[in-house]
């Protein structure tokens, strides 16, 4: 199983913080890596735990010359094509990402406020086999405070079901916990001395020691050099560790419970 797909089916959780705010800040910051190396194609290869490479894993990625598109063309044997297109600002913020394959398209569209700060995120989810075709739209409509921390987002799902999500701020004044009002469900947000995520973490009343949903490690440069992630409904847990050449991602290396080796991702640059 390549460590791209491992990735995927660890990505269902909630963490809305995380994944819309964060996360999107962080494509726009390698985007700008892109373009200040000047690179233009990436070759991703996959690698098995034995060090074969996988079989049947394609997988491209293509900057066009004024850096506001990228394209990602990803293939495996055990799976459908996929082509996941980004589009960006002048300024390098993410506007839209639309995923298509052969049996599901995926498009999200983001706007932001006077301010810069992400105000709302729309994806739209079209499915469809033999039988039927399903479709489901989800607003996250973000409210902000005195400071640039969100405060509430409202998720609407299909137009008419709404449930709010609470946001409150730590002691340092970074967002610490993220409240889903609906469930209940509380996360956890942890950051070190200079404000750098290093920890999610689920409340559950049933662990005395909740393993964290994310856990991140950084190099002196500031670049991420290894995340942890847990397996969603399971105990199983897998981390990345990260190796840069130039501020460039080279390796990714994916272990289960930080010790079996599942696989390894390597990056080719060209300009």
């Amino acid at each position: 199983m390549g460590t791209l797909l491992v990735f995927a089916s660890l990505t269902a959780k909630a963490q809305f913080y995380y994944k819309d705010i964060i996360n999107t800040e962080q494509l726009s910051a390698t985007l700008k890596s892109y373009k200040d190396h000047k690179v233009r194609n990436i070759d991703i290869k996959s690698f098995e735990n034995d060090g074969t490479e996988s079989e049947g894993f394609i997988c491209r990625k293509k900057i066009s010359k004024d850096y506001k598109t990228v394209t990602l063309f990803t293939k495996y044997s055990l799976s459908e094509p996929s082509l996941f297109i980004s589009e960006f600002s002048a300024e390098g913020k993410l506007l839209f990402t639309n995923d298509s394959s052969d049996i599901s398209v995926t498009s999200i569209r983001y706007q932001y406020d006077e301010k810069n700060r992400i105000q709302s995120i729309v994806s739209n989810i079209r499915s469809q086999d033999d039988d039927f075709v399903n479709q489901i739209t989800e607003e996250h409509l973000y409210q902000y405070g005195e400071t640039d921390n969100p405060v509430k987002m409202l998720k609407i799902k299909n137009h008419s079901d709404t449930t709010v999500i609470l946001f409150a701020n730590d002691e340092q004044g970074n967002v610490g916990i993220e409240k889903d009002t609906r469930s209940g469900t509380k996360y956890y947000y942890y950051y070190d001395s200079k404000k750098r995520l290093t920890d999610v973490v689920q409340e559950n009343d049933f662990k005395l020691r909740p393993m964290p949903d994310y856990f991140f490690e950084y190099a002196h440069d500031g670049s991420i050099s290894k995340m942890t992630a847990t397996e969603e409904g399971s105990n199983n847990y897998y981390t990345w560790k990260y190796i840069y050449e130039n501020g460039l991602r080279t390796i990714e290396r994916c272990y289960l419970k930080g010790k079996s080796l599942v696989g390894s991702v390597e990056y080719i640059y060209k300009k």
